[in-house]
């Protein structure tokens, strides 16, 4: 074997024990937290106790992490003047994307690709550390879209149209990431039942798979006025075989989630756009369908989040009429909910309050975060939030962010996307021969140890300083390609190169190894 200098060495050692090349997995202790937030309208950061302002306009909105944090998306401005941007941790500079993008974009879950639309154009950009790669059409007549969960393509909804006749069907379809406006690659999964006395949708909210991704929920949208009180959740087998709708909700795409492990999806059921009235915690047990109602009589849920797969904890608050002062609406409390200690009417009896506000202040928004094995939630006075976490009993609980954004508020159901985005990185965990977890290894890493390799031998007598994971994709049927970047320093000069390493994904042969160089 060909030897290698030491400092390739202790690289691919690095590598091998999910060293800098890899996204940063969050710990157990409250410095492993790491949150972007809006603060009088500029885009910050926090991680740990460190807190850094990023940008400076007054008119930053709706955070959202990469899937190695490496970077934050954003908008800058508003209506027509309404810019898609991408702050750079690492080059510590935004950049542009695409001016005047709707408020819809998704990054990829596996590589530092973002996907967002322009009217009903759904378009792509590959990020780089310094630059935003030119965007790629990718598919017409979008009317809203998730990734994939391997990242492969998308799950697009085409709009419902009205003809003489009525309303048509939602049409769902399956788009390749690599597309590029081809018809042909474009295949249809479901159509959504047309207008009937019983369903009755015109677009869809974003997808949601079960974590054995076998099940796909989604809320299904009316018209304008009508969707303000009523849409239907619905349920979609990944095979397009079975379809169900659960039930009908707000459209609040915060209100329906799948458990950690299990296929179970609770959600906040129920009819009216007041979220004061008739708003109860429900989870529907797959493949049963059967639901389970968990609210006392005399509350309403606002809010939710998976703990583990019998423990939820609820923003709930006291059942109220509708009033037009804001002072006489009840705010929220948080509370544990374990679902499985049941009454003989089916509802959990162990229901433990966690949080006490303040007179005049609530507690929104609950988020359990496990990489860091902690609660969060927005604690609002309706006008101004503050960002708390705890353990996940609700004990040694603190602020943690002073100040953010007010959010998003109608009829007491509040948003708080447009100003808070956790990171949450990804551990992928798997098990040797003796049945040992691996969760420290990313599964890219061998790819990583080659890519260390052939650039050393590419690049014979330049140093390597630094190596970063980009991402992965799939460029045809049956094939993967890893990317990575490595910054190397030779004569004098100082330069990147970024490594394509293509393979078959079934048996993992080597198709290519590709180099290309940047400035920096």
């Amino acid at each position: 074997m060909k030897m290698l200098r030491p400092v390739i060495w202790a690289l691919l050692c690095t590598m091998l024990l999910g060293g800098f090349g890899a996204p940063a997995h969050a710990g157990s202790e409250p410095e492993a937290l790491k949150a972007a937030f809006i603060r009088d309208g500029d885009l910050w950061v926090k991680q740990g106790e460190e807190e850094r302002r990023l940008t400076n306009e007054g008119r930053a909105s709706s955070p959202k992490w990469s899937h190695d944090g490496e970077f934050i998306a954003y908008t800058e401005g508003e209506d027509e003047q309404r810019e898609l941007r991408i702050y750079s941790l690492r080059a510590n500079q935004p950049l542009s994307v695409y001016r005047g993008a709707g408020y819809h974009y998704e990054w990829a879950p596996d590589r530092n690709t973002i996907a967002f639309q322009i009217d009903r154009v759904l378009n792509t950009s590959d990020i780089r550390i310094d630059a935003a790669e030119p965007f790629v059409n990718v598919s017409l007549g979008v009317g809203n879209f998730s990734w994939l969960p391997d990242g492969s393509g998308f799950l697009v909804s085409a709009d419902a149209q009205l003809l003489p006749t009525g309303w048509t069907g939602v049409k769902l379809y399956k788009v390749p990431a690599d597309a590029k406006l081809d018809r042909k690659r474009m295949k249809l999964l479901f159509s959504l039942p047309p207008e009937n006395d019983d369903f009755f949708a015109v677009s869809t909210s974003r997808f949601k798979w079960s974590s054995d991704r076998k099940w796909i929920a989604f809320i299904a949208e009316p018209t304008a006025s009508w969707s303000a009180d009523s849409n239907t959740l619905c349920l979609l087998s990944s095979d397009a075989r079975v379809f169900h709708t659960a039930g009908h909700m707000l459209r609040n795409e915060q209100w329906f989630k799948w458990a950690p492990k299990r296929s179970e999806l609770a959600y906040i059921e129920g009819e009216g756009r007041i979220a004061t009235q008739n708003k109860r915690l429900r989870i529907k047990v797959l493949p049963s369908f059967l639901p389970q109602s968990y609210t006392p009589k005399g509350s309403v849920d606002r809010g939710l989040t998976w703990v583990d797969d019998r423990t939820i904890v609820v923003s709930r608050s006291a059942e109220s009429e509708w009033n037009n002062d804001p002072k006489l609406r009840p705010l929220p409390s948080l509370y544990r909910v374990d679902t499985s200690v049941k009454s003989a009417a089916g509802q959990a009896q162990s229901q433990v309050k966690l949080t006490s506000p303040p007179v005049n202040t609530g507690d929104f928004d609950p988020q359990y975060l496990p990489g860091a094995g902690r609660l969060t939630w927005v604690r609002s006075d309706r006008q101004h939030g503050e960002v708390w976490t705890a353990r996940a009993d609700g004990s040694e609980a603190k602020r943690y962010i002073a100040r953010i954004g007010g959010g998003d508020g109608y009829y007491e159901s509040w948003s708080w996307e447009s100003v808070l985005a956790w990171y949450e990185p990804a551990i992928h965990t798997r098990r040797t021969a003796a049945g040992i977890a691996e969760g420290a290894v990313p599964d890219y890493a061998k790819w990583g140890r080659l890519a260390v390799k052939e650039t050393a031998d590419r690049y014979k007598g330049a140093k390597i300083k630094d190596y970063r994971y980009i991402g992965r994709r799939k460029p045809g049927t049956g094939i993967t390609e890893e990317q990575f970047k490595l910054w190397l320093a030779q004569d004098n000069r100082e330069f990147g190169v970024f490594v394509h390493i293509r393979f078959e994904t079934s048996t993992e042969k080597v198709i290519s190894v590709k180099f290309r160089e940047s400035a920096h």
